[in-house]
């Protein structure tokens, strides 16, 4: 039953940041270059650490797929997800060493220092635009679109919106 509930809860949250991202997000596009917070990546940074793998690694799928069929993008956000999903482990054994590996049933994002969350959220992040960006630009013809500077102003924009989250969930619990 708990399962049954833990699932329906994550659907609920993927939906809800899927509207955020294209009711909201989406129509404010910051600069020439279309600079965009993606902030369902926050499903990929916030999903507990001790669930079924398979799982994550397919609703993080879901997540990007949503996204691509409502911004008719081809893929792009589907495998984006999938590969910080499938990285989110390895990026946090990368900060905090033996004890996410010891604690892993008990670990939470929350309990991290402020600098190693900054730094978790900003190479998430940065791997996903990073990603994105770049099949983005293979999909396109013209290679006119500066990657390296989309990836870092669209990553900044993204890991403030996803501290802010952070800040105001520590507050309240």
């Amino acid at each position: 039953m708990n399962f049954i509930k833990n699932f329906i809860f994550s659907i609920f949250f993927i939906f809800l940041l899927c509207l955020i991202q294209i009711l909201m997000i989406n129509p404010l596009l910051i600069g020439y270059y279309g600079y965009y917070s993606y902030i369902y990546v926050l499903f990929i940074l916030v999903y507990p650490y001790n669930r079924n793998k398979f799982l994550f690694l397919l609703l993080s799928f879901l997540i990007g797929w949503i996204i691509d069929n409502c911004m008719n993008s081809g893929g792009i956000h589907a495998f984006s997800s999938t590969l910080s999903a499938f990285l989110r482990v390895n990026f946090l054994r990368f900060l905090d060493g033996k004890r996410f590996l010891t604690n892993r049933n008990r670990f939470s994002i929350y309990k991290l220092s402020f600098i190693k969350t900054v730094l978790y959220i900003f190479l998430l992040v940065i791997t996903h635009n990073f990603s994105l960006l770049i099949l983005e630009t293979f999909k396109e013809t013209s290679f006119n679109k500066i990657i390296l500077f989309r990836t870092i102003f669209s990553s900044i924009f993204t890991t403030i919106l996803c501290i802010i989250y952070f800040f105001f969930r520590k507050i309240r619990s």
